[in-house]
């Protein structure tokens, strides 16, 4: 293939030999394209993300207008009996914050909506027939919070629910093997379609690690890495039986060897763990989802030589996460061990030091702040208050600490490596005098190819010999309007046409 390389100026003739590149030589002919190494997901839920591509979403929708003009023709392609599912919703969904009376008003049916952060979810009276008053149930909002709530509504859809499972380390009741593999299989396609070859899916529980062995066996189209979710309170019978299949040896394209926690929730449904107090609930910071058992299982799991990646929004989720990788480096002594913080929405400016200091990698969205990616500002950034916007979603200060993966956490937002590249680029601070986190596009470029490689334990370069995981552009990354021409994922070469 003759290409522009992305850090080489003129034309190149990239060379491939079965899942390999041969060779990489100057052209004098033209180049037909930009050449990089292939994109890499650093944290995505292709499960659900599979389940969401046959959903509505709901991300462009802010009025209850709005609402009935997309649902009630989706609605209509639902067959009869089945409830009706969307995602992507934002808390200003119609006008504001939806609720049971206001969806019964739109759809009678069942009908089930989940909010753009897949924390929090809405139902209307059809759907919550039968569900109990439960931690996180607002039977009269009709409001969900946290995935235990949001499955008393979720296992009524279509996919039972199973494409969530993994976030509570629960195992389905009632399996389908063969439609969830070709729901993830979709998945895969969709990735190779938007040049990923490559994916830290985050959200293994033991079901799924048996799903992608089997996948694996078959030969996966893309690699992916599964850590397996540990959260508080487990059986010991249970939590050994995690612990050893993250201990698996990889599988075809599969790998292992990664736990995965989450410290805390989101802002928009408080719970986020903070330093500081919720500007609109004074002497409220919440609460971490896990308390000292988190250092214990940290221990466990670094001496086991296992990857920890832990979901940490709020500063004091952060700083509690990096207490529980200290401890652990204390009990087991320094290694080499790549363990991640995932989100750092909020950033106390003590704890930026610590990132290098215990050599934890940043692994972040850059389509999740207010403001990107068709995210309204209100009411989030009201939720984080003034005074810690110059602490939010700190890409750059990260930057120059330590290393700085990106992904979408796909389906909670749209897949596309190159619109969270232009979004990197282009964030706005939220006030005058607030500290600027954009990147260039080189940076940007590394945190979604080399270092998402790195952080994955895998080199990845346009060098001889390196796997030909390779995304051909039609042009300019910053430029709206390039494309994906062809995915390389491992030597196989997947075409789209415009």
């Amino acid at each position: 293939m003759r290409v522009q390389l992305w850090d080489r100026p003129g034309a190149w003739e990239i060379a491939l030999q079965g899942e390999r590149i041969a060779s990489v030589t100057p052209s004098a002919g033209e180049a037909l394209g930009l050449a990089l190494p292939a994109f890499v997901e650093s944290h995505a839920h292709l499960f659900a993300g599979g389940v969401a591509l046959g959903q509505l979403n709901l991300s462009a929708v802010h009025s209850e207008a709005e609402l009935r003009a997309v649902l009630l023709p989706f609605a209509a392609t639902v067959p009869e009996g089945e409830m009706v599912c969307c995602f992507g919703a934002n808390y200003d969904l119609m006008g504001g914050r939806p609720t049971r009376a206001a969806l019964d008003a739109v759809l009678q049916r069942p009908l089930y909506i989940v909010a753009t952060d897949y924390h929090c979810a809405w139902a209307n009276s059809a759907a919550l027939q039968g569900v109990p008053e439960a931690p996180g149930v607002d039977l009269a909002l009709g409001e969900l919070h946290e995935f235990a709530a949001m499955d008393l509504v979720g296992r009524k859809a279509p996919s039972g629910g199973r494409q969530s499972l993994g976030l509570l380390a629960a195992e389905p009741e009632t399996p389908d093997p063969e439609r969830d593999k070709a729901l993830i299989r979709a998945a895969m396609a969709e990735c190779l379609r938007h040049g990923i070859t490559r994916v830290v899916n985050m959200d293994g529980n033991l079901y799924q690690a048996q799903l992608f062995t089997e996948l694996a066996e078959e030969g996966l189209p893309i690699d992916v890495s599964l850590p397996m979710t540990l959260v508080a309170g487990m059986e010991p019978d249970r939590l050994d039986a995690l612990f050893a299949a993250a201990r698996r040896p990889p599988v075809g394209r599969l790998s292992f060897g990664r736990v995965k926690m989450f410290m805390d929730g989101v802002f928009d449904t408080h719970t986020a763990y903070r330093v500081t107090d919720y500007p609109d609930r004074p002497g409220f910071r919440s609460e971490p989802l896990i308390g000292a058992e988190f250092v214990e299982l940290c221990i466990r799991a670094d001496a086991l030589g296992l990857q920890i990646a832990t979901h940490a929004v709020g500063d004091a989720a952060v700083r509690a996460t990096l207490d529980g990788y200290e401890a652990a480096r204390i009990a087991n002594g320094a290694r080499d061990s790549r363990h991640r913080v995932e989100h750092i929405d909020l950033l106390h400016p003590d704890d930026l030091p610590r990132f290098k200091a215990l050599g934890v990698t940043a692994s972040m969205q850059p389509v999740h702040p207010p403001g990107l990616a068709g995210l309204p500002l209100e009411p989030t950034i009201s939720i984080v208050g003034a005074d810690r916007w110059p602490d939010s979603f700190p890409w750059r200060a990260l930057h120059g600490q330590t290393r700085l993966c990106f992904g979408t956490d796909w389906p909670v937002s749209p897949l596309s490596p190159l619109h969270a590249i232009r979004c990197a680029m282009t964030r706005q601070p939220w006030a005058p005098g607030n500290p600027d986190q954009r990147l260039t596009l080189t940076q940007a470029l590394q945190a979604y190819t080399t270092t998402g490689a790195w952080a994955d334990f895998v080199d990845h370069a346009l060098e001889p010999g390196a796997l030909a995981d390779i995304v051909i552009l039609s042009g300019d990354p910053s430029d709206p309007a390039t494309r994906v021409l062809e995915t390389y994922s491992r030597g196989v070469r997947s075409a789209f046409i415009a």
